[in-house]
């Protein structure tokens, strides 16, 4: 840069010196290169005056003279021309280019002389024109005040000092916050509207936190969904915890145990409720043994009530035993049945101990299949009758003492004698036939047996029992019309127990009861033994009033007063001493609370506006100010109330460059008409319909219909209104499908499948032979037995081809044997099908009723 100087003594002024003064003062308006057109300084609007000033027009600094009747919008344009001077002999040539400008209503539409191009213009309105600070420094710094609503800045903004908004903060994009090591928080609104605050590693994504549209969250990573929070709870798939509790269930380390029941029936309930918190399906419960066996140790099978244990059932107690019980009837009645069974892996019952009958009290011990062996290290002590098959030993063994004393009486045999002392005679014969037996039922004076007697005094009492021996209680009591202990103590009430069989309660009715709901359970029956006794509860007399006592008896008679809602003598006094009296009553209107209501209810209301930060406020109902109704009247304009002619509707369209009804009407075509209305219009010019159609396809660059059917093929159609003339054709048409041309290409092989190979008679067996046939090769494959054949062992049948296999062209033959160390023990058997045949042969020597792989493969 040249920089001019004049010393003292006079200096001569060159051309080069006024082009460095011209590049200087050029090189100062660079600083606004790639800034639009803007006011540099003045040009200030105050009415309809526009202040002199500098403008930034057209790549040019320029002057603005100026203007005092400006119509807005208005505009400042560039005007560019060039100046003559004279050169030496008296030329005149192009000396200096003037950079000016003007200014109108409107921009003129003719190119410039200088430039060639439409000129450039600033549009200056009553409220706005672009100036230096938004279009210089708005272009390149962030402005305190803009006349804008916001102010963009394209490239990054990085601020070394702490960054406070007063409003939100708002990003199209994301907000991240980046720490060290190229770790960054960022927060982001997805495509399909859900948020994300994430974690990311040198900007790839680690975790997030998804809030999504529907109210959940998400907690991701690396794109996998660790656990989900809904209206429901939360659902996650691993739960790492050394103590959790959920509801009354607290589970800490190895132990699960119930924290809210304080009583000492504290239950953990499993399998409670069925499907969906219901009770329409069974629930089982199983225990395995850890090392993945399909068997649990231990089950619970809901649907038959079942438990099952698959191993050892190992009880270990104190004494405790085992307890079987059956909750349906109690000891008197033979309906009680429970049993101890033994199965076999099918269910089949093998041994049973226990009461297997509804109508005996009958206990059995039952092995099924095998012996049941008793043996005690001391005695077996039988306590009752013992019987065999039924039938008492009493009855049919004989006692040693009974053995002994019939013993000895008896006579030996005498050789020569019938008896040793004396002989039986005829009279003793005939003194015999004429006893005869006789019946304890039916009376005689025959004789009758012990047995007969024995089965007679079983049913009869026994005098030192005293009814000890009655075989039916319960009978027998209901025969003498008396109770039982039992009984009689739940019918009768005992004198030592005070009423308290009342209302005491028992363990089944507590059970599954709070303690409150028990006291009241017990509450409510102690009042009804109350009510029926015409009796009070304890300490209630001492509650009541005494009716001689007129309520002088209150403990607290100001808390009576608050539950009657009276006052006392004093509060009345003290009330009614500023009032008036009734001679001095307000005669006049009752201010009511319908009225008081009413004027609640009259609120303020407001119509929509915007404030002066831009905020839009929505429109509140109720009651409007006469002011606020003024200055929402003067927004509108009275025409639009009033209305317009037609000659003020055509001049405002005009101004607003809009069409009227009618214009618009005769220039546009109607959405129900679609495209008619400009076929009508070409029409109209001259063309035919013909013409104006295509006219209209042109336009909408659009196939007609012929052409479509004439060019296009259609879809419904696959093809087949597709002419080709040439095979070569249809091969080029065929590469381009991906297809395979049939002239060129296998047709597709028959394949029967696999087929079961048919019998030739009653005697063969091909169940476990077959063969099956793809294209032109037939392969048999199976086994057959050499036994199972129609005819005999040099050419016996064994099976047949089916009708769908073809049968080999030529005979084929296979062959199979035994092979041994001795050879005279080496056997065989050779299988052939005839050439045309479909009989599938066997010869065989030594080799009846062996199993055979066969495996044949052929041609056809």
């Amino acid at each position: 840069m040249k920089e001019y100087v004049a010393e003292t003594g006079g200096r001569y002024t060159y051309s080069d010196d006024i082009l460095n003064l011209q590049e200087l003062a050029l090189s100062m308006s660079t600083i606004f290169d790639g800034c639009s057109d803007f006011i540099i300084s003045g040009c200030t609007v105050e009415g309809s005056t526009i202040s002199p000033g500098y403008v930034w027009l057209g790549g040019k600094v320029r002057r603005f003279e100026g203007v005092t009747d400006a119509v807005f919008p208005y505009y400042i344009y560039e005007s560019n021309r060039h100046e003559s001077v004279v050169y030496a002999n008296e030329v005149n040539k192009r000396g200096r280019t003037c950079y000016l400008c003007a200014a109108g209503k409107t921009v003129p539409t003719t190119a410039d002389p200088v430039t060639g191009k439409i000129p450039a213009a600033i549009e200056v309105r009553a409220d706005y024109a672009p100036r230096f600070i938004d279009k210089f420094f708005g272009r390149y710094a962030v402005l305190l005040e803009t006349p804008f609503q916001r102010q963009t800045i394209k490239k990054d903004l990085v601020l070394a000092g702490m960054f406070t908004a007063n409003k939100e903060i708002n990003s199209k994009t994301a907000v991240s916050v980046s720490g060290e090591n190229g770790y960054s928080l960022k927060g982001i609104v997805k495509s399909d509207g859900n948020a994300s605050l994430g974690a990311y590693l040198n900007g790839l994504l680690v975790n997030e936190i998804v809030i999504r549209t529907d109210g959940t969250f998400s907690f991701m990573k690396q794109g996998k969904e660790l656990a989900r929070v809904t209206g429901d709870g939360i659902s996650y798939g691993t739960s790492l915890s050394d103590n959790s509790r959920i509801g009354a269930i607290h589970i800490q380390g190895c132990d699960i145990y119930n924290t809210q029941d304080v009583t000492d029936e504290g239950t953990i309930r499993i399998n409670y409720y069925g499907v969906e918190g219901g009770g329409t399906k069974f629930r089982d419960f199983a225990v395995y043994d850890g090392k993945l066996f399909l068997t649990p140790i231990f089950k619970v099978i809901g649907k038959s009530a079942t438990a099952q244990v698959n191993g050892l059932f190992s009880v270990h107690s104190a004494g405790r035993g085992i307890d079987l019980c059956n909750t349906a009837y109690t000891k008197d009645d033979p309906k009680l049945q429970n049993t101890l069974s033994w199965r076999d892996s099918t269910g089949a019952v093998i041994a049973a101990v226990g009461f297997d009958t509804t109508d005996s009290y009958r206990f059995v011990v039952r092995n099924a299949l095998g012996d049941i062996v008793i043996a005690p290290l001391g005695s077996v002590d039988i306590i009752g009758t013992l019987k065999v098959n039924g039938k008492s030993v009493a009855d049919t063994y004989v006692t040693i003492d009974a053995y002994t004393k019939g013993m000895a009486g008896k006579v030996d045999k005498v050789e020569g004698k019938q008896l040793s002392t004396e002989d039986f005679t005829t009279e003793y014969k005939r003194k015999l036939d004429a006893i005869s037996t006789g019946g304890i039922t039916e009376g005689g004076t025959g004789y009758v047996t012990s047995g007969a007697v024995a089965e007679a005094l079983k049913t009869k009492l026994s005098a030192d029992q005293n009814l000890r021996d009655v075989v039916d209680k319960g009978a027998a009591r209901t025969a003498l019309d008396v109770y039982s202990k039992p009984e009689s103590q739940e019918v009768f009430l005992q004198i030592s127990e005070g009423l308290q069989e009342l209302v005491r309660l028992t363990a089944d009715e507590v059970n599954n009861l709070t303690p409150e709901q028990a006291q009241a359970l017990k509450a409510e029956r102690q009042a009804a033994v109350r009510a029926t006794l015409d009796a009070e509860k304890g300490g209630t007399g001492e509650q009541k009033l005494t009716k001689t006592s007129n309520l002088s008896d209150l403990a607290d008679k100001s808390k009576a007063r608050r539950n009657l809602e009276v006052y006392s003598t004093t509060e009345i006094d003290n009330m009614m001493a500023g009032k008036l009296g009734t001679d001095s009553a307000y005669q006049g209107i009752i201010f009511t609370s319908e009225m008081r209501d009413k004027l609640n209810n009259i609120e303020t209301g407001a119509f929509a506006y915007t404030d002066h930060e831009g905020k839009s406020h929505a429109q509140v109902e109720g009651y409007v100010l006469t002011s606020a109704i003024v200055k929402e009247l003067k927004k509108k304009a009275n025409w639009l109330l009033d209305g317009y002619n037609s000659t003020e509707l055509a001049t405002i369209a005009k101004n607003l460059e809009l069409y009227t009804r009618t214009g618009a009407d005769g220039r546009f075509a109607r959405m129900e008409n679609l495209f008619q209305d400009y076929i009508n219009y070409l029409v109209a010019q001259g063309k035919s319909s013909a013409q104006a159609q295509t006219i209209l396809r042109e336009k909408l660059n659009l196939l007609s219909k012929d052409e479509i059917v004439k060019d296009y093929l259609r879809k419904d159609a696959k093809l087949t209104d597709l002419v080709l003339g040439s095979p070569e054709a249809q091969r080029q048409v065929c590469r381009t499908l991906g297809a395979a041309f049939a002239e060129e290409y296998q047709p597709l092989l028959i394949d029967t499948g696999w087929m079961q190979m048919e019998n030739s008679g009653q005697g063969t067996d091909t169940r476990n032979l077959f063969v099956r046939q793809i294209g032109s090769i037939v392969s048999i494959q199976g086994e057959i037995n050499t036994a199972k054949r129609d005819g005999s062992n040099w050419g016996g049948v064994i099976a047949m081809i089916p009708n769908k296999i073809q049968p080999p062209k030529y005979s084929v033959r296979c062959t199979a044997a035994n092979w041994n160390d001795d050879h005279k023990y080496n056997r065989g058997s050779s299988f052939t099908i005839y050439g045309g045949q479909r009989k599938l042969q066997l010869y065989e020597r030594g080799f009846y009723n062996v199993n055979c792989q066969l495996n044949f493969t052929y041609f056809v």
